[in-house]
């Protein structure tokens, strides 16, 4: 296990983790598998297989990568959400729904930016970016995806307003790393044939990612490696999306704290939204992350220090927070 430095900042930085406790059984013997070890030939092999996937606009790409931080680059974002008709028009129907509550409706790109930020705009553009690929006529299979959308959505949800809590430093990356987190689980749902879905609807990250890695070789994680490079996507946005996977199986390890962080973030906020989305957790109210008995969060609560523990839990559960997951799980995930 890295030292506590690789993912404590501030006021942190000398506190202790918990007491060491001994690797779930389940977790013994287990390992992630990365994209890059695998040949060449199986490689490529994995990427043919989803390759039928339409590929996303070039908006997707700018949204991924825009610098959130510049006023130049914000206002090049509104002109490309501007240029796409239907990716515009859904972020509309989704700013004026009663998720955001807003007393004044908003008839344009601009005004939506300045009534939700940036970051908020960016994540649901590149959902609606990104749903174009994976529109299903099957319902049978559509709301198998509809129920990852939903996760994504409860995660992004999650996110946004964590790095605001805690002061995340460049919280635009974060909501888009979490929305890619989910990219290769929707690949997978999407084309694998439904009998063999079955196998890897596990109520847990590391059973589905076990069963996956049975399947395919590799977790849906990595296929969304392989698919975002089959994309052209950049590696940095690429590696935000899934290294934070790693925090399954060990520790995430990075030379800068403030990335170890983002990707413990990450690593939590998707997880959090698969287990509100399949109903394993009934709300954030009942979380306690310091005594959090499941594997999947096994090596976050080991690394992470109790305090920033207890300082995330309390932001999870805050009432604002659960009341917006609230509202948006009880309505239609597509237009918010």
């Amino acid at each position: 296990m890295p030292p506590l430095e690789a993912v404590a900042t501030d006021g942190d930085a000398h506190a202790p983790p918990l007491l060491p406790e001994p690797v779930p059984q389940a977790l013994v013997g287990f390992c992630v598998v990365h994209a890059d070890q695998l040949p060449l030939e199986r490689r490529a092999s994995i990427t043919s297989v989803f390759r039928n996937i339409p590929r996303p606009s070039r908006l997707m790409q700018h949204l991924a990568a825009v610098d959130l931080l510049s006023e130049a680059s914000a206002a090049r974002l509104v002109e490309l959400i501007a240029a796409e008709p239907v990716i515009a028009g859904k972020l509309l129907s989704a700013v004026n729904s009663p998720l955001y509550g807003l007393q004044t409706p908003v008839a344009s790109v601009a005004q939506a930016v300045t009534f939700l930020g940036l970051t908020q705009v960016r994540t649901i553009c590149l959902r609606y970016a990104l749903m174009q690929s994976f529109a299903q006529e099957a319902p049978e299979r559509q709301a198998m995806l509809d129920r990852v959308w939903q996760s994504s959505a409860l995660a992004c949800e999650m996110a946004q307003v964590m790095t605001h809590t805690l002061s995340i430093r460049d919280p635009g990356a974060v909501g888009s790393a979490v929305l890619l987190s989910f990219l290769g689980r929707l690949a997978v749902t999407a084309t694998t044939p439904t009998r063999l879905l079955t196998a890897t609807d596990q109520p847990d990250h590391l059973g589905r990612t076990r069963a996956e890695q049975d399947l395919l070789g590799v977790g849906s994680c990595e296929v969304g490696r392989l698919l975002m490079r089959d994309w052209d996507l950049p590696e940095p946005i690429i590696a935000s999306a899934c290294d934070a996977a790693d925090w399954l199986a060990q520790p995430a390890v990075s030379s800068d704290p403030g990335r170890a962080e983002t990707l413990a973030l990450t690593y939590l906020c998707a997880r959090l939204g698969e287990r509100l989305a399949s109903g394993a957790l009934p709300s954030l109210q009942s979380l306690d992350l310091l005594s959090e008995d499941s594997a999947d969060f096994f090596h976050l609560r080991q690394s992470l220090s109790p305090s920033r523990l207890t300082r995330w839990a309390a932001a999870l559960r805050a009432p604002a927070l659960s009341a917006r997951l609230g509202r948006l799980q009880s309505a239609s995930f597509r237009g918010y």
